[in-house]
């Protein structure tokens, strides 16, 4: 991979339409027009993370990331579990993607569209995506880099076309102060579970843009690509999206509580009124474009997760798993593995906004672990030192660690803490429960006999090997 296609990979799992199109009205239930202001608080919050990532990242650019990461920084016990929430995530953002699909698009194939109807579109694009990274990674991101690019350009084309019409051309609006507007849809007092709560759209939205390190070994020169990737992946989709949310909240032509009823998704419908049905035609196709890149990229780190747990034997079936095809050089058993998991997910559910709410929980939960691991390094002195050119946070390190896991706690209580949310921690707990097992049960053996984790990663409990990882600009060899 190409440093545009780092960066196209992550810019997809972001994937700002993703989060926008299909969880708009979210925030105005519970807060109002205001909420779209908690942008501005959510991406310096994120980037942190991205400074610690790509402050590690320059430095063991191997397959797997936070495994990788932890187990070689703290040791491989510790970065098992690591791998494992990690491996769920991605398996979980690739469903609540494909569910996404089918959610918005099937009202556009059928009038009334079933829960069986829904579920064959999205099963139907999980399918096809597999199949373009069965086919090999130069194919799936050649895709990915036109849906990349279609989202890029065509959601620059929606800032400029919605700015001129709340400007000049749109009759109604709600204009500026929308912004100021803080009257749930729900009519309840505004609480600050309710502002945590609202704040969970930018959160959804900027997820995924260290898909771009977990694929460091198919990309050329990636301790340079992958951070900047991931750098500029976080700074556009921040800022678009936000530009994006404040536009579409000042064009509603009617207040919030009258335009966001009903069952027709709210963004294609202002398009709709406001601009005309040809926009809006347009506005379905750059959305169909990148989610399914979205798809593509989620599918493609997740398989990569398991393809790089599996070389180390940290999985059942790990010989089986790490094979690779002898053209494609594809982890196809891995993107097999995927799609019968994200088939299953999607038969039991399907719904957009559990799915989202436990890919955000697994996600911050792999945030949190790596940013402890960073901690307990940088005080042993086994972080690996940079080679030149290599982002480096510097004594700056330390400092930025604290503010990502004072993020990420605040990220997992909104999360698990209210109410509505508390399903989220039972069903990670039965995720650490089954984790924790394995552990148990045959991976602490493993580990213990030198048969399983990173090569040259201390097998202890506690150490972890200061051996810097090997760059490898190739694609992931299988042993």
């Amino acid at each position: 991979m190409s440093s545009f296609t780092a960066f196209a990979l992550a810019f997809s799992m972001v994937s700002i339409n993703t989060g926008i199109v299909t969880l708009f009205t979210d925030p105005f239930s519970r807060v109002g027009g205001a909420a779209v202001l908690l942008w501005l608080l959510v991406l310096p919050m994120v980037l942190t993370l991205v400074a610690v990532y790509a402050h590690l990242s320059g430095r063991m650019p191997i397959t797997g990331y936070a495994y990788q990461w932890s187990s070689r920084l703290v040791g491989p016990h510790f970065g098992s579990f690591t791998g494992w929430i990690a491996l769920v995530s991605f398996l979980a953002g690739t469903a609540g993607t494909a569910a996404a699909v089918g959610t918005v698009f099937a009202p556009e194939i059928w009038q009334h569209p079933t829960t069986h109807q829904i579920q064959a579109l999205s099963i139907g694009c999980t399918l096809v995506a597999a199949v373009l990274n069965i086919i090999g990674v130069k194919v799936a991101t050649r895709i990915n880099n036109i849906g990349a690019s279609i989202e890029l350009i065509g959601t620059f084309v929606l800032v400029l076309v919605l700015a001129a019409g709340v400007l000049v051309f749109f009759k109604h609006t709600q204009g500026l102060s929308i912004l100021a507007d803080a009257r749930p849809l729900t009519g309840k007092p505004v609480t600050l579970t309710s502002v945590a709560l609202a704040g969970l759209l930018p959160v959804y939205v900027l997820l995924g843009w260290e898909g771009a390190a977990d694929l460091a070994e198919e990309t050329v020169d990636p301790r340079r690509a992958a951070p900047r990737a991931m750098f500029r992946s976080v700074v556009v989709s921040g800022i678009i999206g936000f530009v994006v949310f404040v536009l579409l909240a000042m064009a509603m032509p009617n207040s919030p509580a009258a335009f966001l009823t009903g069952s027709e998704n709210p963004v294609l419908k202002l398009i709709s009124q406001q601009v005309g049905p040809f926009a809006r035609a347009l506005m379905i196709m750059v959305a169909f474009a990148s989610i399914f890149a979205c798809l593509i990229a989620n599918m493609a780190v997740a398989t990569r997760m398991i393809f790089a747990l599996s070389r180390d034997n940290m999985l059942p079936a790990s010989k089986g798993l790490q094979s690779v095809g002898r053209r494609s050089k594809a982890p196809v058993p891995a993107i097999v593995v995927t799609v019968v998991a994200v088939v299953l997910n999607l038969l039991n559910s399907g719904l957009v906004g559990k799915i989202y709410a436990m890919v955000g929980l697994t996600y911050y939960l792999t945030y949190a672990l790596t940013m402890t691991a960073t901690a307990v390094a940088e005080r042993r002195g086994t972080i690996p030192a940079a080679t030149k050119g290599v982002f480096d946070l510097g004594r700056w390190l330390n400092p930025v660690v604290g503010f990502a896991l004072l993020w990420c706690g605040v990220v997992i209580a909104v999360l698990t803490i209210p109410a509505e949310n508390n399903q989220n921690a039972v069903t990670v707990s039965v995720v650490l429960v089954v984790g924790s097992l394995w552990w148990a049960l045959v991976l602490r053996r493993r580990l213990n006999a030198g048969t399983a984790g990173p090569p040259g990663a201390s097998r202890t409990l506690t150490g972890a090997s200061t051996r810097p990882a090997e760059q490898n600009t190739g694609p992931p060899p299988a042993h």
